[in-house]
């Protein structure tokens, strides 16, 4: 029989309820088969108590995660490292929560919030250095990620360059250290990550992380390169072939025969897709402002009667436009606003069909929505683009 040790890493206070007298609580760990995080409810007792049933439960919750993952046998067995130390900050986090909630309870609703919501079990140096170097790369692993769900992408790629240091090719710490910066818009400097998390894990995943991280910075020659490695390991994989179409859709290629076959093998997928994962932005029609249309206009050409219908719609994803976030303004292109009512329409994104409306638009709104951007120096696909009724 295999006996693993548990090492609790962090814990983070994720809700509450008063009128339930619950509260849930994620925590984040490492075994000597790896890293992983989870949740667990506790109904409100003594911080004694509650500390003594989680750390009961999250033993058992490992254990089960591990057992059901593969990774170990039914006899495989689970210790709590530096088990009284644990205990003793655990119990101390608990009682902080404990204090506010009681305190917030009493208060008839006019405090609702909880300022103690999360603890790192080696947040002080002295309990940090003398730990050993796999240790700390899982400590700075758990705060890289903890800062990536707090979108504190900065914060988090320092922490994830430091976990590095001490397991350069670990496929966790490039998968997200290539999502951090990703998300801090360096992208380049993401790319090397990705392809290390790509080929170590070898799986359908990692590599179409890559192949979008390609499609990012529109290097789709590589992207293309990426989508072959795809394709000779799963020759009918639907995302292969979703990727496939996006690369074409980016280029001003016809998509819609390679999406068919999508739908032939599993609509609902393809709609899940389309509706979730789905790029319609087309950036070289985006690199001059003058050259696309405010709310007001987009929401005439699309029927909306007023901007802010669009606009909500817009910033929840549900419809193409360009955001900046340091100006505050939102814009929309025209080319790509018909192709996205032509693949609303097509598959029944939203189980509507749309509409666009040239009548309730200026010859003067028509010209700079029609207006198609030069040719770039690097040679691309600049297939015309369809009318939409």
């Amino acid at each position: 029989m295999s006996i693993g040790n548990l090492n609790l890493l962090s814990t983070y206070l994720k809700k509450w309820s008063y009128q339930d007298n619950r509260i849930s609580i994620s925590f984040s760990y490492f075994t000597e088969l790896g890293y992983g995080r989870q949740m667990i409810d506790l109904r409100i007792n003594s911080a004694q108590n509650m500390a003594n049933e989680f750390l009961s439960r999250a033993i058992h919750r490992v254990k089960d995660v591990t057992v059901n993952s593969g990774q170990a046998d039914e006899e495989f067995s689970l210790q709590l490292a530096n088990d009284t130390e644990t205990h003793r900050k655990l119990n101390l986090f608990l009682t902080k929560i404990l204090n506010e909630f009681n305190t917030n309870k009493r208060s008839s609703g006019r405090v609702r919030m909880i300022s103690s919501r999360s603890m790192d079990f080696y947040y002080n140096d002295f309990e940090y250095e003398p730990l050993s170097d796999e240790f700390k790369f899982f400590v700075h692993l758990n705060r890289g990620v903890n800062k990536m769900n707090g979108d504190l992408w900065s914060a988090a790629v320092e922490d994830l360059k430091i976990a590095q240091t001490f397991d350069a090719d670990n496929p966790l710490v490039n998968k997200y250290l290539a999502e951090a910066l990703l998300k801090n818009e360096e992208i380049e400097a993401a790319l090397p990550h990705f392809e290390k998390y790509a080929e170590s894990e070898n799986s359908l995943k990692g590599y179409n992380d890559l192949a979008l991280a390609y499609i990012k910075i529109e290097k789709f020659k590589e992207a293309g390169k990426v989508l072959e490695k795809m394709r000779a390991n799963n020759p009918d994989e639907l995302l292969v072939l979703a990727l496939q179409a996006q690369i074409a859709y980016l280029q001003e290629k016809p998509c819609l025969e390679i999406l068919e076959k999508v739908k032939a093998v599993n609509e609902e997928w393809l709609i899940n897709y389309l509706k979730n994962s789905w790029q319609f932005s087309l950036s070289k029609y985006r690199e001059d402002e003058a050259r696309m249309w405010n709310a007001a206009t987009a929401s005439r050409y699309l029927g909306y009667d007023r901007p802010f219908d669009l606009t909500k719609r817009a910033f929840n994803n549900e419809v193409p436009c360009a955001f900046d976030s340091e100006r505050g303004t939102i814009r929309f292109v025209k080319t790509e606003l018909d192709r996205w009512v032509e693949i609303q329409n097509q598959y029944q994104i939203d189980g509507v069909n749309y509409r666009v409306y040239l009548d309730r638009l200026s010859k003067e709104e028509l010209k700079i929505g029609e207006w198609t951007p030069p040719k770039r120096k690097i040679k691309k696909s600049t297939g015309k683009k369809d009318t939409v009724a």
